[in-house]
């Protein structure tokens, strides 16, 4: 075999690998360019990543919003109880309440005892009814706050108790319900006091009393005259006027003409 068949078997194997790989890059060359599915499957890949990081970084968020301490608001069960409306507390007893007891004066047990003369009480106070054995060993007395507490999740507030009651989760239903049963409570205690305003944050200037609280972004008026400061000489009365203040106008003496 002479030098030329050898540069032609070498010449058909060097085309044969550059269709090969031409073959090979054909597909990503064409769907590149004629946009099709793998190109949106491509972009949602990376609207996903960028959704993941996305989503990562409002976790940490979320965490650090957390460890700062965030301030829980407290319920106010005295100052929602003076503002309670006793119908609304009738209208929630007759749709949650009413299926299970009386309110009545001498009204009858129903799967809860009656109702009447119930703010003060003591707990399972009611002779003859069969209490649970976990509201039968309770102690205390039906006071507005353990009301309030039973009403909100019986099953939370004394463990193993027969009351298959969800609860009142909203505080202002919650009050007017309590409400109403100070209303058919002969003699009920009066409602707690509402809690004591908060104290001003250190450093913080309490206004005296019958001062006006000035209103943001307003300038605090002066007193009379600014002391003058620690070393510096009050001015004399009669003293010259600072520079740039125009004196007073002299006022000229009357002449006396001579007689």
């Amino acid at each position: 075999m002479g030098e030329l068949g050898l540069n032609k078997i070498m010449g058909a194997l060097l085309a044969t690998a550059l269709l090969m790989m031409g073959l090979a890059s054909l597909p990503s060359l064409v769907f590149a360019s004629g946009g099709g599915h793998h190109g949106d499957e491509e972009e949602t890949a990376s609207l996903g990543e960028k959704m993941c990081a996305q989503f990562h970084y409002c976790v940490e968020i979320a965490e650090a919003a957390s460890a700062g301490g965030a301030v829980e608001a407290v319920f106010d069960l005295g100052a929602a109880l003076l503002t309670a409306d006793v119908a609304r507390g009738e209208r929630t007893f007759a749709g949650q309440c009413s299926t299970c007891h009386t309110i009545t004066p001498g009204g009858a047990n129903g799967t809860g005892p009656n109702l009447h003369n119930t703010v003060g009480a003591e707990k399972a106070h009611i002779a003859g009814f069969n209490y649970s054995g976990a509201l039968s060993n309770a102690e205390g007395s039906w006071t507005y706050e353990n009301l309030d507490a039973w009403l909100k999740s019986p099953a939370g507030y004394i463990k193993g108790t027969s009351m298959s009651f969800a609860g009142i989760k909203k505080d202002a239903d919650r009050a007017n319900v309590i409400a109403y049963l100070a209303a058919n409570t002969e003699g009920a205690p009066p409602f707690p006091a509402p809690m004591a305003a908060a104290a001003p944050a250190e450093g913080e200037a309490v206004p005296a009393e019958g001062e006006a609280v000035p209103v943001e972004g307003e300038a605090v008026p002066a007193d009379a005259a600014t002391p003058p400061a620690e070393g510096e000489a009050a001015p004399a009365e009669g003293a010259a006027p600072a520079t740039g203040e125009t004196p007073p106008a002299e006022t000229p003496a009357t002449e006396v003409a001579p007689t």
